[in-house]
């Protein structure tokens, strides 16, 4: 890593964090940036590259198969929870290069499986492994960042992990096509192991010894410190709620889009471009207005702004207008402010912690996740052709985000 990226270190306590500029000196390292979003895509990388190339060697039903996604899910979830107290307590390396090994090891489990039952257990290994990545990526950005610098971070990061949804099912429907289902899971080895030997060199150490949190159990007792921390829980739920509604489009864009208004795969992957083209131009924006407006004030405008989104779809719900450019508008803008609150409520979230930041960053993931588990299948409680409950699930979700923003300030 730069001296430059060493050049600033985010204190732990939040009173401390400088009111800050960004000058032509306060560049980030791409180096850094790029290795950090390649960690932060673990998670994509698990679920979406493996999509299109669901393996069909194992003669099993596909509800059983479609377990091996779930079980990566909660992997990835549970994982946050663990590895984030340990990071704080054992430093970022250590843990990160574990999870990198178990990534490698049990993707070649994976490969090698003979049973579906021994797939299962694999992918769940897989996924607590992948979440050290997703977890230590932001917990190291925190180390290194704060304030207007952290949310120009992440809206950097955010800007390179947009196209992990792309690329993945584009790469996983090439594996599928030229060759068998483990080749998908090798090839996830591979990419662990070059990660491995990437972060060994590229990435110091950004948690010293002296503060670290004294023993492992201290630092899974700030979960809990977290969890009653009023103002901390706040802000989390509301950005885990919009990224809730974020999955629950994910989930029912593809209904949306080829069902409704009959798009062709090749046009809904068009469709799907534009979402993190979208995501990356939201992110961006809310990094450079960061420079003259505070995170909070940022953050509750993206997430006011989010609203128009069902209000457009409830006027297609209610004229009948069958529009798709009305219903694209209207996802785009959703996307886009999405983008934005993710990159400043970030900065926001890690000001109000009291503990340390894995364990905070970790009870964040979670619930971005948990909230994502339970939107996706709300979308389509009234069928495919309905845009109803996405409707629903977006006014809901944004203005419960909004209201929680307006409740979680600073004591």
């Amino acid at each position: 890593m730069t001296t430059q990226d060493k050049s600033y270190v985010a204190s732990k306590e939040p009173s401390t964090h400088p009111a800050e500029t960004i000058t032509a000196q306060d560049r980030i390292a791409w180096v850094t940036i790029i290795m950090l979003a390649m960690l932060a895509a673990f998670g994509p990388f698990c679920t979406d590259l493996y999509l299109p190339a669901i393996p069909r060697e194992l003669n099993t039903d596909a509800a059983t198969m479609q377990l091996t996604l779930t079980t990566s899910f909660l992997g990835l979830a549970l994982g946050q929870l663990l590895i984030g107290p340990i990071s704080d307590a054992y430093g970022r390396k250590r843990p990160l290069y574990l999870s990198l090994i178990v990534f490698a090891l049990s993707s070649v489990a994976c490969a090698v499986a003979s049973s579906i039952s021994a797939l299962i257990v694999a992918r769940l290994f897989q996924g607590l492994a992948g979440s050290g990545g997703i977890i230590l990526s932001r917990a190291i950005a925190c180390d290194l960042y704060s304030g207007a610098r952290l949310t120009q971070f992440m809206s950097l990061l955010m800007t390179i992990n947009s196209l992990a949804p792309i690329l993945g099912p584009i790469v996983g429907s090439l594996i599928a096509t030229y060759f068998d289902g483990p080749a998908l899971f090798i090839f996830l080895a591979l990419w662990g192991a070059l990660l491995f030997s990437a972060t060994f060199k590229g990435i110091d150490e950004t948690l010293p010894p002296e503060r670290r949190t004294v023993q492992i159990k201290s630092a899974l007792c700030d979960l809990g410190r977290e969890c009653t921390n009023l103002p901390f829980m706040c802000w989390a739920l509301a950005l885990a709620l919009i990224s809730g509604a974020f999955f629950g489009y994910l989930a029912a864009s593809p209904f949306i889009f080829q069902e409704i208004f009959g798009l062709t795969p090749l046009q809904y992957a068009l469709v799907f471009a534009l979402n993190a083209l979208c995501i990356t131009l939201g992110a961006n924006a809310a990094a450079l207005l960061a420079r003259r407006l505070p995170e909070r004030k940022l953050t509750q405008g993206a997430i006011l702004i989010q609203l128009l989104a069902p209000v457009g779809l409830t006027a297609e719900i209610m004229f009948d207008l069958n529009n798709i450019y009305l219903v694209g508008v209207s996802l785009a803008l959703f996307v886009a402010m999405n983008g934005a609150a993710q990159s400043t409520g970030f900065t926001e979230v890690m000001t109000m912690r009291r503990g340390g930041t894995g364990a905070a960053t970790g009870l964040f993931g979670v619930l971005a996740f948990l909230f994502g588990a339970l939107t996706a299948p709300l979308v389509g409680l009234m069928g495919e052709t309905s845009l109803i409950p996405l409707m629903l699930v977006m006014l809901f979700c944004s203005l419960s985000a909004f209201v929680l923003c307006l409740f979680g300030r600073a004591p």
